[in-house]
């Protein structure tokens, strides 16, 4: 039996079943709660070079699944999880990840709390432009 902490991945990987919901007072509507795979599916499909909100996120979601809104804060707490898998493997050297650094909050500013704050994701984004740039 294992003790302790869940990783990332583990955190990622865990069996979660996506639903829809009364949204409530507070999001009048169905409401979809998604799964951290769901969430890291699609950050893969930004292109390269380009950028995306997590509001942005949110709606393409709910359209997807039929709901008229995405939980904020499992997205929020699903994005984490996805950036956090992906600095662990771009640390072991995995370069085929989910490109985090491409999510922007709806200033369009990176988030602080995703691995390397704002200045690393923006960095990486600067370098993956200018890799698309040089070919």
């Amino acid at each position: 039996m294992k003790t302790g902490k869940k990783s990332w991945r583990e955190k990622l990987e865990g069996v979660h079943d996506w639903k829809i919901v009364d949204g409530g007072p507070r999001s009048p509507g169905l409401l979809l709660v998604p799964t951290p795979k769901q969430v890291d599916a699609i950050i893969r499909e930004i292109p390269p070079g380009a950028v995306s909100s997590v509001k942005l996120i949110r709606r393409a979601l709910a359209r997807r699944l039929g709901a008229e809104s995405t939980c904020p804060l499992c997205t929020g707490i699903f994005i984490r999880i996805a950036a956090e898998v992906a600095d662990e493997e771009r640390a072991s050297g995995n370069e085929w990840v989910t490109p985090y650094w491409r999510v922007v909050d709806g200033r369009g500013k990176h988030m602080p709390k995703l691995p390397g704050g704002r200045e690393g994701q923006a960095s990486l984004l600067q370098a993956e432009v200018d890799a698309a740039l040089s070919r």
